[in-house]
């Protein structure tokens, strides 16, 4: 497959899936010291898979949970942020610039941080309380799973999330395999779809729930950022308040249908564009879900299926047609703004 060394990839995949349980100890550590809330804050991609847990966090917890955009909230401040809070953050590269200055905001406060990094030694990884180890750069399911043992091994910890080992038990048996065999799976489609969309002047990208941060990360850190296409997107329940006037039969729509509470919603905007757009390119997470995995727990696993067929595979493909390598940027860390 294209860009792909399936040998290290599972390598990599199996040590994430093990360094669950290490989340998990961090978990007991902060559970055991006890908090009042939690802050999800990032900037950028970081923020956008932190939108899966808040979103989710709505349906199994009590526990006040909140979502904050790193460069805001040091400027805001929030008055539920206090020393009793903790703050999970999170930098690949250990360096970004946003979130080392909210971690030395959020010192100076006296509030406890738990970081996904890479590096201890990062700036980032210094700075925090409690590394969330994160194996490789690339991947968005290797943060994802990253975020899994800290976060419902916290709510397994406040009694909402009962069944973390039996959860866990059914990520160590399936999901190193399965997300292998969903990026052969989904490779051909990914082809068929680059090589058709590759350079279009605009496109509208369209989900929900669980899997709106999903769309909101493809759409700017992918086609945007690494490979300057302008883009649309909006969730499902927002589509029909003003987005709908834009599709016109050849603009290209995609739509990431969802497998939770969230699922009528894309349905709605299915049945919509089924009748006026003749371009319409739907991603229904179902048909591609991983076996092994009962059904309560498929929507907390539905991202790591969507980033696969988006950012694993179509990105991919996508550069392969527009010859943009999707490391190359004009403005993102090339200098100082």
């Amino acid at each position: 497959m294209l860009k792909f060394n399936e040998e290290q990839y599972k390598k990599d995949l199996t040590a994430q899936v093990e360094a669950i349980s290490e989340g998990k100890k961090v978990a007991d550590q902060i559970s055991k010291e006890g908090y009042d809330n939690i802050f999800f804050v990032g900037v950028g991609g970081t923020y956008s898979m932190m939108m899966n847990f808040v979103t989710l966090a709505k349906e199994y917890t009590k526990i006040p949970v909140y979502l904050e955009q790193a460069g805001e909230l040091i400027l805001t401040d929030n008055p539920h942020l206090t020393r009793k809070s903790l703050v999970i953050t999170g930098s690949k590269s250990g360096d970004t610039k946003e979130i080392v200055a909210i971690e030395k905001w959020l010192i100076k406060k006296g509030i406890r941080i738990a970081a996904m990094v890479i590096s201890k030694d990062s700036p980032v990884g210094e700075l925090c309380n409690w590394q969330i180890p994160l194996q490789v750069f690339k991947g968005v399911e290797f943060e994802y799973l990253s975020m899994f043992g800290v976060f419902y091994g916290l709510l397994d910890n406040n009694g909402d999330f009962p069944d973390f080992d039996k959860f866990y038990k059914q990520i160590k048996e399936n999901m190193v395999n399965g997300i292998i065999n969903l990026h052969k799976k989904f490779d051909d489609r990914a082809e068929e779809i680059a090589k058709k969309y590759f350079n279009t002047d605009y496109q509208m990208w369209i989900g929900s729930g669980e899997l709106w941060g999903e769309v909101y990360l493809y759409t700017m850190c992918i086609l945007e950022e690494m490979q300057w296409l302008k883009t649309k997107a909006v969730s499902s329940s927002e589509f029909f308040h003003g987005t709908l006037e834009l599709v016109e039969k050849d603009t290209p729509v995609f739509l990431m249908k969802g497998v939770g509470k969230y699922r009528p919603l894309d349905e709605r905007v299915e049945t919509f564009l089924r009748k006026e757009s003749d371009n319409l390119t739907v991603f229904d997470i179902k048909d591609y879900m991983i076996d092994g995995f009962e059904e309560k727990y498929q929507s907390i696993i539905s991202p790591i299926i969507s980033t696969i067929i988006l950012n694993g595979r179509l990105a991919k493909h996508l550069e392969k047609h527009s010859g943009h390598d999707l490391d190359v940027r004009r403005y993102y860390r090339q200098f100082e703004y």
